[in-house]
């Protein structure tokens, strides 16, 4: 059976600040049995220990090795790529504590930035807005935490989200950003080469086909669907491509046998 699943959060074990039905019961369960499970957000706002602290108060088992926000991700991605880079960054300081606790350096002044990266930042502002255009123009790397326009702040309503701000930057430099966060693979890559297993070996879970089910596609392991947050059955049904899940989930408790059936 399939021992490991990357998993995304919001509309899939939780929908605002409430578990979603038997999402405790089943991450338990992957627990007990042994299951490797990573969590997988484009959210690029908040620390891991943050977004742990959020699982955690809702009774959902989590560790900080588990946890992958675009923040750390990205963090992950440069310090490979990059090393050396001087960082000038857009975005809150949960982003900017995880590039610096992977060891990478975060300038304040533009003339010194060989990476531009954005994230959601709730204090940017024109002059931010300035500064990176610049140092894009000077020959700074464009790098985009994840394209996410919006996200919602309720319910009912949404808010922009950091592919806004990197849109704005994009539509002064003329540059297109290398983007680190879903629909991109380069999250679910990093977690495989962090348990040393092949796409095949992975289950992938999300609520949404254009970033969750199009990059544990794109990676090439299992797609699954769960109708808990964003898609719903005749969205999933007139998916094509990319788009389109291997499985679809009722909700979590529907996880367990489908592991247990894989072979």
């Amino acid at each position: 059976m399939i021992r490991h699943v990357v998993m995304d959060m919001d509309g899939v074990v939780y929908r605002g600040e409430v578990p979603v039905p038997g999402a405790i019961e089943t991450m338990e369960a992957l627990h007990d049995q042994g299951v490797k499970v990573a969590y997988l957000t484009n959210n690029a706002s908040r620390h891991r220990v943050d977004l742990v602290e959020k699982l955690r108060h809702m009774g959902l088992p989590c560790s900080v090795e588990q946890m992958w926000g675009s923040a750390y991700t990205t963090a992950r991605y440069l310090f490979t790529e990059a090393p050396d880079a001087k960082i000038f960054a857009v975005g809150m300081p949960g982003m900017i504590r995880e590039f610096e606790e992977v060891g990478l350096t975060v300038v304040p002044h533009y003339e010194q930035a060989t990476h531009v990266v954005v994230g959601l930042d709730h204090d940017f502002t024109y002059e931010k807005l300035t500064c990176a255009h610049r140092a894009i123009c000077n020959g700074a790397v464009f790098i985009a935490t994840n394209l996410d326009v919006t996200f919602p702040d309720s319910p009912s309503t949404t808010v922009p989200g950091a592919g806004a701000l990197a849109a704005a930057l994009q539509a002064s430099t003329g540059v297109t950003p290398k983007v680190i966060g879903k629909p991109q693979t380069t999250g679910i890559s990093l977690i495989a080469d962090s348990w040393g297993v092949e796409p095949e070996a992975i289950v992938a879970v999300g609520d949404r086909l254009d970033t969750d089910i199009a990059a544990a596609k794109a990676f090439g392991c299992v797609a699954a669907l769960v109708l808990t947050g964003i898609a719903n059955r005749t969205d999933a049904a007139k998916a094509t491509g990319l788009h389109k899940p291997d499985v679809i989930l009722q909700d979590l408790t529907e996880l367990i046998p489908l592991l247990s059936l894989s072979r």
